[in-house]
């Protein structure tokens, strides 16, 4: 089985999984490492400190910290971060929080940053950082609410889902959509390469 992947993925996220096997990328899933250093920290939270940054750091720890059941197979850690202002959006816990979220996105632009870290089993690795624009239009009240009773927005970053079909408001306005979504295949593919080359 080993002979055939090209990685572990260190994440517990659906859409992850989804965009790997849809690019043909051969992957197991595994135990990643503790996402936050700080005890008590969680999704639910938004971390002070540069957004890009945040990213980077957890896709390390992820990474870096896995428990890949088989040696000789690179671990891709991936975190992805909505960036309003310079400030972090985590996961809203209700929808309380969720409408407070889409009404601070709603009619202006915001960043997302989603950092990429392959680490080889002799612990060398290799990382990206890729970022897009979102344009978010004020949406209508009916369509707002439509969506918050939709529950689509749970457990995403920034309470929404770039691809969710309950929702029209939000746009990808410059960037790649599946660095929205949270993995950018294209910096895989590349980080593969790369990790290869060293080898």
């Amino acid at each position: 089985m080993c002979a055939v992947l090209d990685l572990f993925l260190a994440s517990t996220s659906p859409r992850r999984r989804e965009l790997l096997t849809s690019a043909g990328i051969r992957f197991q899933l595994c135990e990643p490492g503790p996402e936050y250093a700080a005890p008590g920290m969680d999704h639910y939270q938004s971390e002070a400190g540069v957004p890009m940054a945040l990213a980077l750091e957890r896709a390390r720890r992820k990474a870096h910290g896995a428990r890949a059941p088989l040696a000789g197979i690179p671990v891709l850690g991936v975190d992805t971060v909505v960036d309003v202002d310079g400030e972090e959006l985590g996961k809203p816990l209700d929808r309380a929080e969720a409408e407070r979220m889409q009404r601070r996105l709603s009619g202006r632009r915001h960043e997302v940053h989603t950092a990429h870290v392959l680490v080889a089993t002799d612990g060398s690795s290799c990382e990206e950082v890729t970022s897009s624009t979102v344009l978010c239009r004020t949406p209508a009240e009916a369509e707002l609410q439509a969506y918050l009773d939709s529950d689509e927005w749970r457990g995403k970053a920034g309470a929404y889902g770039i691809q969710d079909q309950g929702q029209a408001f939000l746009r990808v306005e410059s960037g790649a959509m599946d660095t929205v979504i949270g993995l950018h295949v294209a910096a895989v593919r590349r980080l593969l390469a790369a990790l290869r080359a060293k080898a």
